[in-house]
């Protein structure tokens, strides 16, 4: 049995053994409750920069159980159209899954909008010209739904041209995830489904298809419960699985099964 992590980040302040000898521990405590425990974790690590898309793909190389995406995270929009960075060398790498961490975010506003739409829809192009999935970031402050709306007006046209997309750590309403279910759009869980406060996370969720959803850390951050609020790694993702799965009645195995399969689907790994 095989977990999928689809998305985390990594900082670059240890070396690769070092963490991925974290991820097996953090595997093997996490599914502790399974009745078989998880031979492998892969995991797709995004770039929220370039920087972190060349650190991504460095850690791709270092193992064959990861997988890396390239792109610009909103918050560093601003900074990239003033300082541009070519990504066209990631392009023909093997293991590049998909363009991402991209998106909007309209909590922070740390870059201005005008320039998060513009890199959104720069990188939303280049997604669709190397025939890869756009992996997005979407952010409101309190009750607005702005970069929701703004970004189901541009993934419209995205995928009416072919183009497929997830929404990691998907915290939109349940409406806006039929939008985007209309749209053939996955979604990404991660450790925030388990918060005790994430009552709406859990019923935006609940409208969405098993095939639909994908499990992820966005380690080093939103370590599950009963770890939140420690450093998280992708061998969390188990601790994803296991409560996701219980919310739709399926037993930790069967989950890890169901959503690591969608993953490799959605991503052709294996395909």
């Amino acid at each position: 049995m095989e977990l999928f992590d689809t998305h985390f980040h990594f900082d670059g302040k240890e070396r690769f053994d070092d963490f991925l000898a974290r991820t097996r521990e953090d595997m093997l405590l996490a599914s502790a409750c399974y009745r078989e425990t998880p031979e492998r974790v892969l995991m797709l690590c995004a770039g929220s920069d370039y920087e972190e898309s060349v650190r991504a793909m460095a850690f791709s190389e270092a193992s064959e159980d990861v997988y890396f995406a390239c792109g610009i995270h909103p918050h560093a929009a601003a900074e990239y159209q003033d300082h541009r960075r070519d990504f066209t060398p990631f392009f023909n790498h093997g293991k590049l899954l998909a363009i991402g961490e991209i998106g909007l975010d309209y909590f922070y506003d740390y870059s201005d909008r005008t320039s998060q739409i513009t890199v959104l829809e720069e990188f939303l192009e280049m997604a669709l010209q190397q025939q890869l999935p756009a992996m997005l970031h979407l952010r409101d402050k309190d009750s607005s739904r702005q970069a929701h709306d703004d970004a189901l007006a541009m993934l419209g046209d995205f995928s009416r041209s072919g183009g497929r997309f997830v929404i990691h750590c998907y915290a939109g309403t349940p409406a806006d995830a039929e939008k985007f279910l209309a749209m053939g759009g996955f979604f990404g869980v991660t450790g925030m489904y388990t918060f005790k406060a994430a009552h709406n996370i859990r019923e935006a969720v609940a409208v969405i298809p098993d095939d639909r959803l994908l499990i992820e850390t966005d380690s080093p951050y939103l370590a599950p419960v009963p770890y939140r609020g420690r450093s998280n790694t992708p061998g969390m993702v188990a601790l994803v699985a296991q409560a996701l799965g219980a919310a739709r009645n399926m037993t930790p195995e069967a989950a890890a099964e169901l959503f690591t399969g969608n993953g490799k689907r959605f991503y052709n790994i294996g395909e």
